[in-house]
């Protein structure tokens, strides 16, 4: 349990009474994220004739066909999912846009179709985008990061403003961290209710010594209790991330 919630543990508790978390809920209206960007998710499995090969030798002429056309500056990505032992699956993958209008979505749908990637690819698109806050921002010199993920829904009473009024705090405690890291929290329009947290290393490696360092931490059973208080939260997954423009 400490392993798939030891990343948003670190952001979903309250130093405050439950009285305190009342007030708070009474302002979540007026308190929200600085939401920046657009986030769109295509799910994609590799047809069966294909492998990483034929996505290896598409990207290429996709990232150039896109480019000429990018009218907002946006951000590719590619998403492999890891498994408990660390190996990549790479039969199925998330292709995923951060952008700041919805014609820059049309646009990379536009050029995949004209590429015709659905013969690489078989792929479906999450409705509607997600809005993209990042929390804390850090510098990935490389374009391969690791992302941690958890799909969550709050409590009765709590809500951003929750989170909002101890980030800072937090920020505080992971001063002694030396790695870098991104955190990035996704709302929907539709609901503020629910929530996908994500936080970005930039390896492997990064990962478990940011998990030993929050396990030698007194108080992350305390953080824990105070989470499940909070919040609800599926099991975490975990991505190797290309970055491809």
């Amino acid at each position: 349990m400490k392993n798939l919630f030891f990343t948003l543990i670190l952001f979903l508790f309250a130093a405050c009474s439950q009285n305190t978390s009342n007030t708070v809920s009474s302002f979540g209206d007026f308190i929200k994220p600085n939401y920046l960007n657009l986030v769109s998710t295509m799910h994609c499995r590799l047809k069966p004739l294909n492998s990483l090969n034929s996505l290896e030798k598409f990207i290429p002429i996709f990232v150039k066909n896109f480019a000429a056309s990018n009218i907002d500056d946006s951000e590719v990505y590619f998403y492999f999912p890891l498994s408990i032992d660390e190996k990549t699956n790479t039969s199925e993958f998330k292709l995923v846009l951060q952008h700041s209008t919805e014609a820059s979505l049309d646009n990379m749908t536009q050029r995949l179709d004209g590429l015709e990637f659905s013969q690489i690819a078989d792929c479906t698109q999450d409705q509607p985008s997600q809005n993209l806050a990042r929390l804390k921002k850090d510098n990935f010199p490389q374009t391969e990061t690791l992302l941690e993920t958890m799909t969550c829904e709050y409590h009765e009473n709590y809500n951003f403003a929750t989170l909002n009024l101890v980030f800072e705090q937090l920020i505080d405690a992971l001063s002694d961290v030396a790695m870098a890291l991104e955190f990035q929290y996704l709302g929907a329009e539709f609901s503020d209710r629910t929530f996908q947290w994500i936080t970005i290393f930039s390896s492997a490696e990064d990962r478990k010594s940011f998990l030993n360092h929050w396990r030698s931490l007194q108080v992350s059973n305390e953080m824990q209790a105070l989470l499940t208080e909070q919040a609800s939260c599926s099991a975490s997954e975990v991505f190797r991330a290309y970055k491809v423009i």
